[in-house]
């Protein structure tokens, strides 16, 4: 596992995230008080036009002070027209949205970099690899077959292939498949992994192709969009009570990514759009201490005409922070308490020193036919 880049890596994009904010609010006049670049105590401070930047003892992260943002901050002056409470509805959202904007933004530059080299890209809805021993062995499917229905029902994305596969697990489903274009049944019983969803041990196919500039621009954005599809999808099936936020939870997004991250720059920079992306899906949410949130008091003072108190938003942001805080702490457990459980099982099973060793069929690995939407080798259907 490669965790230290990764966790440099997410730290990066916060600090880029909290950037985004304070370029912004700049350039609309707002004032900004600190920029600081990761936590703990301060080591290093210097001051520049007005801000004063603060590097931090662990370099993970950041954070931006807008002078105004919190209005109980002490040496507010209401009058003040650099304060960020101040300024007209409009600018202020400029201001919240600019951070998720600046990871948007890096992710559509690291994908037209690696668009314009040459990347690995998929063929939409086509078979790679297949895992052996798997269900897509058994139902005898072939690398470049190409996957159009799941009983019956037409396919449009890999993602949702993968998504009906893991909503059936131990249930048997009727593959439309092309093969060298001549139509073809299959039938396979997904069979459930670790986290309870349906596995069949395929993989989506890969070709390595340079594009020119414009090609590239419209692969990247398009890239992005399905990632932002993708994460919509998840944040609906939690939402609708279809998958649980135990199986569909940042940890486990970290322990997927950080396999991807080891196999190469392609893959660690693909980790980073989806992990960039993902942040910035994430501060849009309309929830209390977030960007959304914010905006959303922006949006009710627009709409109502009028200002909503400062104790009342501020209490609101401080509950929300905690609650926030709380569930991630709490997914985060019980993510510890399913793997350590899983270490206690798979211990018990091992065979006697010097035994025959039972045969074993695996099942799928969670990033190929299933797993976390946010995948780390990226979408380009």
């Amino acid at each position: 596992m490669h965790y230290l880049p990764l966790l440099l890596t997410l730290g990066f994009l916060v600090a880029l995230h909290e950037l985004g904010h304070l370029v912004a609010a700049r350039l609309l006049g707002v004032r900004v008080d600190r920029y600081t670049l990761g936590f703990g105590p301060a080591v290093f401070t210097w001051k520049f036009r007005g801000i004063e930047y603060v590097l931090g003892a662990v370099p993970l992260g950041g954070s931006t002070r807008i002078h105004g943002m919190n209005p109980h901050e002490p040496g507010v002056d209401a009058a003040d027209p650099t304060n960020f409470s101040a300024q007209r509805p409009s600018k202020r959202l400029l201001v919240l949205l600019a951070g998720p904007l600046a990871n948007w933004l890096f992710a559509l530059g690291v994908l037209l970099a690696l668009y314009t080299s040459g990347t690995h890209v998929v063929v939409p809805l086509t078979v790679g690899t297949i895992t052996p021993g798997s269900e897509a062995a058994r139902a005898q499917l072939l690398p470049g077959d190409r996957i159009v229905s799941v009983d019956g029902q037409s396919l449009e994305s890999w993602g949702g292939f993968v998504e009906l596969i893991a909503q059936n697990p131990g249930r048997e489903l009727k593959l439309g498949v092309e093969r060298q274009g001549e139509p073809r049944e299959v039938t396979v019983r997904p069979r459930p992994d670790e986290r309870g969803e349906g596995r069949i041990g395929v993989s989506q196919q890969y070709v390595y192709r340079v594009h020119g500039t414009g090609q590239a621009l419209l692969q990247a954005v398009a890239h992005t969009g399905n990632l932002v599809i993708e994460g919509s999808r998840m944040l609906s099936g939690l939402l609708q009570g279809r998958r649980s936020v135990a199986n569909a939870n940042p940890v486990g997004l970290v322990k997927q990514s950080s396999g991807a991250a080891g196999s190469g720059l392609g893959s660690f920079l693909r980790v980073m759009v989806s992990l960039s992306v993902a942040l910035a899906l994430f501060h849009l949410l309309p929830l209390p201490s977030l960007d959304g949130g914010r905006m959303l008091f922006v949006l009710i003072e627009t709409v109502s005409r009028r200002k909503v108190p400062p104790r009342v938003e501020t209490v609101v942001h401080a509950v929300g922070f905690l609650v926030l805080l709380g569930v991630v702490l709490t997914v985060a457990l019980a993510d510890l308490r399913q793997h350590i459980r899983r270490s206690r099982t798979a211990s018990v099973a091992l065979p006697d020193a010097g035994s025959e060793s039972p045969a074993v069929t695996l099942p799928a690995p969670a990033a190929s036919d299933g797993g976390m939407p946010l995948r780390a080798d990226g979408l380009g259907e």
